[in-house]
């Protein structure tokens, strides 16, 4: 086994790391769109997020930070759990990501994970509303564990999960809130 100078393990030395990110809130992914619209209507109509906030950016607002030059539209989605998804449209032209045969062939952000509570349900929603499956049915990667990719209007893909016992996965988050 190889250690560091002061004798730890790798493993050791990362969890006594000297400083943490100190969030405030959940994480808030953001989705550069070709059309936002067509997108809001899945994110709302599909998956049922709820829309928090319409806005625009003017240029003044957007250049100086380096977000586009011309100003943008952002709308931000909130999920049941509380977390938020940003679209957001430019006048720009974005650049297409490919759709690769592989969902982790994709270099950086490949795709977001939505744990959910009931996998029948969740394919029978995405069938109704025929969203492209990348696998025609979710499979059991591992035993109490199932797995479902999907693609958005836009081609990005999306992981679909349920735990046989989510509170395994995450005892984190079950020892102080009940979701059952």
């Amino acid at each position: 086994m190889v250690l560091d100078a002061e004798g730890r393990t790798p493993m050791d030395a990362h969890a006594r790391q000297p400083w943490s990110l100190k969030m405030v809130v959940p994480l808030e992914p953001g989705i550069v769109c070709f059309d936002i619209d067509r997108m809001l209507d899945f994110y709302t109509g599909v998956l049922g997020l709820k829309v928090v906030s319409d806005a625009q950016a003017t240029p003044e607002m957007s250049r100086p930070f380096r977000a586009a030059p011309d100003g943008f539209r952002i709308v931000r989605m909130q999920t049941p759990y509380g977390e938020r998804i940003k679209l957001i449209q430019t006048k720009m032209h974005p650049q297409k990501q490919p759709i690769t045969e592989w969902t982790f062939e994709r270099q950086g952000l490949a795709y977001m994970t939505f744990v959910i509570a009931d996998m029948k349900e969740m394919l029978a929603r995405l069938n109704e509303c025929q969203v492209k499956l990348v696998n025609p049915e979710p499979l059991e990667v591992r035993k109490g564990f199932l797995a479902l990719f999907a693609l958005d209007p836009e081609e990005n893909y999306l992981e679909f999960v349920e735990y046989q016992d989510p509170a395994s996965y995450r005892p984190d988050i079950f020892k102080w809130r009940q979701f059952y």
